[in-house]
């Protein structure tokens, strides 16, 4: 008996709960590891376990091709009258399908920095804090936002 049977915790409640935020009584909210975990009354720790072993913990939705970012947005902006949960059958049985890929972070990083460059120019754009001098102790700015010194005070 795997642990998600053990806990009485299903696959699809535990997908529309923990990824895409829907509540028991069908609403919306944000709910982190604690909060599913106190609806299914079992700690953070199961949960997580439950979460590897069904195969939709992090590693698993990262390394899917599924878009979990869009799912969420359309669950979250669901209109009035419209069951979330209906609309999250086909979003699971699509995240079931969807295939798993190893990425290749190196390849995406120099992807964005191409776009970056496209988009702002060769400098990548305004980061925070880009251009000034750097503080020797924690390589912040030498110049607080406000323009008054360090970060630490004003200088004397």
């Amino acid at each position: 008996m795997s642990l998600a049977q053990r806990h009485g915790i299903g696959a699809f409640d535990l997908f529309c709960a923990y990824h895409l935020g829907i509540t028991e009584e069908g609403g919306y909210r944000f709910q982190n590891i604690h909060d599913v975990a106190k609806r299914f009354k079992a700690s953070s720790a199961v949960i997580k376990q439950v979460l590897t072993e069904l195969q939709m913990d992090s590693d698993a939705i990262i390394n899917s091709s599924f878009d979990m970012a869009s799912a969420q947005v359309d669950v979250m902006s669901a209109p009035e009258g419209v069951s979330r949960r209906e609309l999250a059958k086909q979003m699971f049985e699509d995240f079931q399908k969807a295939p798993r890929r190893t990425r290749n972070w190196n390849k995406e990083l120099a992807e964005d920095a191409q776009a970056n460059a496209r988009t702002f120019g060769d400098g990548g754009g305004a980061t925070r804090g880009s251009g000034g001098p750097r503080s020797p102790d924690r390589g912040t700015p030498d110049v607080s936002p406000a323009g008054r010194g360090t970060r630490r005070g004003p200088r004397s």
